[in-house]
């Protein structure tokens, strides 16, 4: 069984996710891809969150391990500079 990663910040008790028994290369693919996406999604808010917050691109990028590049284009593609 794998660990549901999506409700982490949740109340309650992890959820579990049982894999499909043989599940094909493409299927664990798509399921990587979607999990990543998802990712993302939550990287960018937090980017977000963290500039109204106040902080600077190069402490966001500090803090959250990614590039001063990667935060400055998350920024940029939601229109905040």
């Amino acid at each position: 069984m794998e660990l549901d990663r999506r409700n982490m910040c949740a109340p309650g008790p992890p959820t579990w996710i049982t894999p499909p028994a043989n599940p094909t290369a493409e299927a664990l693919i798509r399921a990587k891809l979607k999990e990543y996406r998802n990712k993302c999604k939550e990287r960018d808010r937090l980017i977000l969150e963290a500039k109204q917050g106040g902080l600077t691109e190069v402490a966001i990028a500090e803090l959250s391990g990614h590039s001063r590049n990667t935060v400055r284009s998350v920024l940029k593609n939601h229109g905040v500079s």
